[in-house]
């Protein structure tokens, strides 16, 4: 077992510095998505005692938020986590350690070097999926932890406890386990770096899109609007329903997890059963 853990350390402070940043991203944005919310929940409680017109505009803001009529001031808080820049730093993540594991390795002739050593391919493939997945774990509780502290610093309603948010960042890390997952069954299979990056970036951008197609109004009515959220991972990621109690957070996060474990599953069948080039 050394060797695994001497390759999972090497992998881990070669992505140090990428890890950091990315989760001090987070923490920042979980901090101001909280103070966000504190002014959005006195705008609420203001308008729900404003003129009709004023009070239907708050509603309206509200459904399009997915929030209810009167919501906790965790729920407003994560209707905040569907920002985009959250879901960008952690398909970063995900889609560079996965493309990274075999094509960039093989494309830079140093995977042979590493596999001449006492260690097998799947100790190899191993320890690169457990430093991914470690790495979402802390980009995620780095927003949770944002969260947390700076709720201590606004004036919340009702301010969530730690507990309360590990539910919305577990979904959030399910989420780029999956991305992870798919971009590193092609770089299982692959010679290079950049298609495992570029089919990983069109999926999970093709995913994105749908989802935010399927939410514009104009379309509810639109046949193809249940195939598209059907179809997208993000969907999925829900993280208001996952502090509002609702049934539909568990199955999220099990297909999502599922999702990357059979893809990871498959990269591990296909990288430890395939012919590997030498280092010419």
């Amino acid at each position: 077992m050394r060797p695994f853990f001497t390759l999972a350390g090497k992998l881990l402070r070669d992505s140090r510095w990428s890890l950091i940043f990315s989760a001090l991203a987070l923490f920042a944005l979980g901090w101001l998505f909280v103070h966000v919310a504190s002014l959005n929940e006195t705008r609420i409680l203001k308008t729900l005692s404003a003129a009709p017109g004023e009070k239907a505009r708050a509603f309206r803001w509200m459904r399009d938020m997915g929030l209810e009529d009167a919501p906790s001031s965790t729920a407003i808080m994560m209707a905040f986590w569907n920002h985009p820049f959250i879901v960008l730093v952690v398909a970063i993540w995900a889609i560079g350690r996965g493309a990274g594991a075999v094509g960039a390795e093989i494309e830079r002739g140093s995977l042979d070097l590493v596999l001449s050593r006492p260690i097998s391919r799947w100790s190899y493939l191993a320890a690169q999926a457990m430093v991914a997945t470690a790495g979402l774990l802390a980009i995620a509780g780095s927003l949770a932890a944002g969260a947390l502290l700076a709720s201590w610093y606004n004036v919340l309603r009702v301010p969530p406890d730690g507990l309360e948010l590990v539910r919305p960042a577990l979904n959030l890390a399910a989420l780029g386990f999956s991305i992870y997952g798919y971009t590193l069954l092609f770089s299982s299979i692959d010679l290079v770096r950049w298609r495992p990056t570029m089919i990983g970036s069109v999926l999970t951008l093709g995913g994105f899109i749908a989802r935010v197609i399927a939410l514009i109004p104009i379309f509810k009515d639109a046949v193809w609007r249940p195939w598209a959220e059907r179809f997208s991972i993000f969907s999925l990621y829900n993280p208001v329903d996952a502090v509002t109690g609702r049934e539909v957070y568990s199955f999220d996060v099990t297909v999502l997890t599922a999702l990357g474990a059979s893809c990871v599953g498959l990269a591990f069948l296909f990288f430890t059963t395939r012919d590997l080039p030498a280092n010419g």
